[in-house]
């Protein structure tokens, strides 16, 4: 029997009225073989491809230095590999699709991502096929996680919120952010992520969204905020604190209050039926009826293969909550030159409510105080 994973890309297809799936991207086609072809990250000259087509046809093209692990990992048992050097993989693309008999077929593709000389040499090969974007099946399809997936997200999740806990309280006034970043970095390796990324902000350097460490000495009194990514099984965490070295002011306690009060209010909607736009709008009218204008533009977002996936928690979606949803909410408010507020954490959809993935082993209702 397919794995589940392929059944719900199959069904998807076969209910948009396409003959043909075809996924080219690291994130679609790892969600699709379930394991990630090293080369495909590093290597924008090779080609990993996956395909299904009709009732059964299902096959996975890679340059041949991959084709082993692919036997050995992939969800496909059919792996069609191909030379680099003297083969052209838009050709073995196209074989694959005449084999699977929709050469006048509509094929769903990735025409977001592919290459523009392998799209042109497809339509060559394939005059009579219609060739049609698929990223929306792809999105819906990956939004409503299997439980498989959601047991990897709440591992990952986990490891994330306790290393988060772990890392502040290791805090004090004279450690610089690449310090910081360095100890988040080794627990969680340790703890066994296989990759990620980290964002260490502190004092004036807080107010940036995207605030990548640097040797900035923490001080009494900085705001500090931490954001870790964390890489596991090809799913992913994202966690974000903020806290206050020393004891926070009348200020940053009044806006720390506001920005918990509107994820609050959010949390009271959390369950299947809530359309994804009523969730933003009761975020940013509980800011501004507060004087705070809300800095991203956005709510929240989905995650699991990537960090950003749908739904997107804003007014320009049109998704109801399902059950099996993950997805992000982060407050966040930046106030540039002085300092920024920012809290993240992850949450699954269930039956009947939701199941917070994070927060629960290192809260951030209050600010968090550290460097005593």
């Amino acid at each position: 029997m397919e794995h589940e994973v392929l059944r719900k890309l199959r069904s998807a297809m076969k209910a948009a009225g396409y003959d043909a799936l075809v996924a080219l991207s690291q994130d679609n086609v790892t969600y699709t073989a379930g394991f990630l072809v090293p080369s495909h990250a590093s290597n924008r000259f090779r080609r990993t491809i996956t395909i299904l087509a009709g009732d059964k046809f299902a096959a996975q093209i890679v340059v041949n230095v991959e084709e082993n692990l692919a036997k050995d990992r992939s969800r496909f048992s059919d792996i069609r590999a191909y030379n680099q050097f003297t083969q052209d993989p838009a050709d073995v693309l196209a074989d694959a699709l005449s084999e699977a008999g929709v050469t006048a077929g509509r094929i769903a593709i990735e025409l977001d991502y592919m290459p523009a000389q392998d799209y042109i040499r497809l339509r060559e090969r394939l005059p009579k096929a219609e060739f049609v974007p698929c990223r929306e099946l792809y999105f819906r399809v990956r939004m409503l996680k299997t439980d498989e997936e959601v047991a990897l997200l709440r591992k990952v999740g986990s490891l994330t919120d306790r290393v988060a806990g772990e890392v502040l309280r290791e805090i004090r006034p004279g450690m610089t952010e690449k310090a910081v970043g360095q100890i988040i970095s080794t627990k969680m390796m340790d703890g066994g992520c296989d990759g990620l990324k980290i964002q260490v902000g502190s004092g004036i350097r807080s107010g940036i969204t995207n605030c990548s460490p640097t040797t900035k000495a923490i001080e009494r009194g900085d705001v500090i905020r931490i954001e870790i990514l964390g890489d596991m099984g090809n799913y992913r965490s994202n966690v974000t604190r903020t806290a206050v070295v020393g004891a926070p002011t009348d200020e940053q306690k009044r806006i720390w209050d506001v920005m918990i009060g509107s994820r609050e209010a959010c949390k009271a909607l959390l369950k299947p039926g809530t359309r994804v736009p009523d969730l933003y709008r009761t975020y940013v009218d509980y800011l501004r009826a507060r004087n705070i204008e809300p800095t991203l533009k956005f709510l929240g977002h989905g995650i699991g293969q990537t960090i950003h996936e749908e739904p997107y928690i804003t007014d320009t979606r049109n998704v109801v909550m399902e059950p099996n949803i993950t997805f992000t909410m982060e407050p966040l408010y930046m106030i540039p030159g002085r300092m920024g507020f920012h809290v993240e954490d992850m949450y699954v959809i269930t039956p009947t409510g939701f199941e917070p993935i994070t927060g629960m082993i290192t809260p951030n209702d209050e600010l968090i105080r550290v460097g005593a």
